[in-house]
């Protein structure tokens, strides 16, 4: 083997002993190993890169964020030839645990020393931090502070010393429905060790004609885990905006947290076209009327004899879109009122004719 040939296959040897190091956006297999709590004001620091036994191309930290307020992230290389990056992922990791977080947002700095992440949340709960340096090729250390968070006393079940028991959120702010529709709202439980009984999830603040029902209602202690709220509202819930209270208890120990819920409603409405319409009839029959309407079902009918508004004589049977009268001796005037728990609308009045030369319908 010639000189060249030696050298080329030791440094292939060399590239497979050497594990590649990652991009500065972590895989899904890339573990998580907190170095601590950042505080908000105050810098962390730390070292990363190929000048590392082992190399190391990440470090993590944690942290709490409340919807809507604004956090700002800065990492700044103080020696070596770094090239400083964040990145933020919603929730804890176990110990050890793999980066499968949900990514919120991250930087992507090929050449500067120094790096600045800024997002606004539309949660409430902890956050992971990362810090990677481009590519994983370069070596040196950094410092990282934060703002607009909340410092926590440990991150997931990594650090010893005083922890947050239970947190526990839901995977939105808010959410819609309409009456009579079924939604399913996703919250996660994280529990740290000192956590040792099971976890009990319960919610409320919803009116009684709404079904709220969650799977699983308990979780096992010392770990995290979903769970899953299924909320039906009825044909009469009023629409309205809702906070619905979240609780996670074990033994002592409880978390909190809460979403909104918006049943929306659109108010019914009848069309020029789709009015009901009058009609002439032979002695002795009935008429069909009808109507369609618009707007967010359920929607219910009544009909009414008499001019539009005038609600003194409803029609037993009339409880439809559409609606035949009984045999008509005399001219009749018809309305009926669409409504939905948003609101009603009243038609415009129909009037049934009654013709004594007027021939029966499929009669020449």
């Amino acid at each position: 083997m010639t000189t060249r040939g030696l050298v080329l296959g030791v440094l292939f040897l060399l590239a497979l002993a050497v594990p590649a190091m990652a991009t500065h956006i972590p895989e899904s297999t890339e573990l998580i190993t907190y170095a601590s709590s950042l505080q908000p004001g105050v810098a962390a620091t730390g070292t990363m890169g190929w000048g590392n036994t082992p190399p190391k191309g990440y470090a993590w930290y944690c942290f709490d964020v409340t919807s809507g307020t604004a956090v700002a992230l800065n990492v700044t290389k103080t020696s070596g030839d770094l090239k400083p990056n964040l990145g933020v992922m919603r929730g804890l990791a176990e110990t050890g645990g793999k980066a499968t977080l949900p990514i919120i947002k991250a930087t992507n700095n090929p050449d500067q020393d120094q790096t600045t992440l800024a997002f606004t949340p539309d949660f409430t709960g902890p956050v992971t931090l990362w810090v990677s340096t481009f590519l994983g090729e370069k070596s040196g250390a950094f410092s990282v502070t934060m703002t607009g968070g909340t410092g926590r006393s440990s991150c997931g079940a990594v650090e010893s010393g005083p922890t947050t028991s239970l947190t526990i959120v839901p995977d939105a702010p808010s959410f819609a429905v309409g009456n009579s529709q079924t939604i399913k709202v996703p919250v996660q439980v994280f529990a740290a060790s000192t956590v040792t009984s099971d976890i009990a999830i319960n919610a409320g603040g919803l009116p009684d004609d709404v079904h709220l029902s969650i799977a699983p209602a308990v979780l096992a202690a010392r770990s995290d885990g979903k769970a899953t709220i299924t909320i039906s509202t009825s044909a009469s819930t009023f629409p309205a905006t809702y906070v619905v209270y979240l609780i996670a208890t074990s033994g002592e120990q409880t978390a909190s947290n809460s979403f909104l819920l918006d049943v929306i409603c659109d108010p019914p409405f009848i069309l020029g076209l789709d009015q009901p319409k009058g009609s002439t009839v032979g002695l002795g029959r009935p008429s069909q009327l009808s109507v369609k309407a618009s707007g967010s079902g359920p929607l219910t009918y009544q009909w009414f004899t008499g001019a539009s508004g005038l609600v003194n004589f409803p029609l037993p049977g009339g409880t439809s879109a559409n609606f035949t009268t009984s045999a008509l001796n005399d001219t009749t005037s018809y309305w009926v009122r669409v409504s939905n728990p948003c609101g009603s609308v009243n038609s415009q009045t129909a009037t049934v004719n009654v013709s004594a030369s007027a021939k029966p319908a499929g009669r020449r």
